[in-house]
């Protein structure tokens, strides 16, 4: 089975869409610029508007939005916000860091003290937390749900830092019934997804997309008929590849520095993701929880008095 093609993949998106705009601004048809103008006076604002709103702010029609976005490079209006988000969370790091610590992190400085460095990563793990929100897409969060929901097993896979992500995934999942696994051996979590019944779902998580292990399982899932529901970067080659991507764009340049954020942002889009399956599976969610927390809290010595 051939993977759905993401427009956000066949549609790369400029890394600096504020940069873009301004540069486009000139070029742009009169109702496009007027968006433009919103948009580049002020951008935080326009990360809480949808389609509707936004067009209504600039005077311009729904679809002027959406050609909009196309013109600036996008490939429609999530992807823009998307990439508007990014911007917004990459000006505010540079504000409050300059350098960085390569191999460490880039948003603490050598010289930093305890309690400076301690803020600098709480502030950028808020700033990113925050843009990841307003970058959303309900429909993407929507069909990820479901798909979760209404399978026989979920297969959780990541490697590397991933890895842990794709256990508490898991570990949520299971609380309210579902049945899912996580894996980290490559070569195990082959075999369990070719034993996968119809129906089943392949969790995927990367940072990047560019997880050699991890895109070979999608691509082996979709190719036997498994949808493949994936959190990682937009315009990457498991998005690609995957049924349904939840986009997270890397807070930080993994090729230099070690991913923080952004395994906060993931980690969160974990429990978005597992909340809705629990609300859609409705009181047995519940009741299987009531369940899980019982046997747990079995096993647990009395508090210290």
């Amino acid at each position: 089975m051939a993977p759905p093609v993401n427009s956000a993949a066949a549609n790369p998106a400029p890394m600096d869409i504020l940069e873009e705009v301004r540069r486009l601004r000139g070029d742009l048809k009169r109702s496009e610029g007027q968006i433009a103008d919103l948009v580049l006076s002020d951008p935080r604002r326009v990360l809480d508007l949808n389609v509707t709103s936004l067009a209504l702010a600039a005077e311009v029609s729904e679809a002027t939005v959406v050609r909009f976005c196309r013109s600036v490079g996008c490939g429609g209006f999530p992807d823009f916000k998307l990439r508007l988000a990014e911007s917004q969370a990459r000006d505010a790091l540079r504000d409050e860091v300059r350098g960085g610590t390569p191999y460490v992190s880039q948003h603490v400085a050598p010289d930093d003290d305890v309690g400076t460095l301690a803020r600098k990563i709480f502030s950028s793990s808020a700033a990113a937390l925050t843009a990841a929100s307003a970058a959303l897409d309900d429909g993407a969060l929507e069909r990820a749900i479901a798909l979760l929901a209404d399978a026989p097993r979920v297969l959780c896979v990541g490697t590397g830092g991933s890895s842990a992500l794709a256990q508490d995934a898991a570990h949520k999942l299971l609380r309210f019934g579902a049945d899912a696994q996580p894996c980290a051996d490559p070569v195990l979590a082959r075999m369990l997804l070719v034993n996968m019944a119809a129906g089943g779902v392949l969790l995927a998580l990367s940072n990047t997309g560019r997880s050699g292990t991890i895109n070979e399982l999608a691509a082996a899932a979709r190719a036997q008929g498994t949808a493949v529901v994936a959190i990682t970067a937009p315009r990457s080659p498991l998005a690609a590849m995957a049924s349904v991507v939840i986009a997270s764009e890397p807070v930080e340049d993994t090729e230099m520095y070690t991913p923080m954020a952004s395994r906060l942002v993931h980690l969160t889009l974990i429990d978005v993701l597992s909340t809705g399956v629990a609300l859609r599976l409705g009181d047995p969610a519940v009741r299987q929880l009531a369940k899980v927390k019982a046997a747990i809290n079995a096993g647990r010595l009395p508090p210290l008095t």
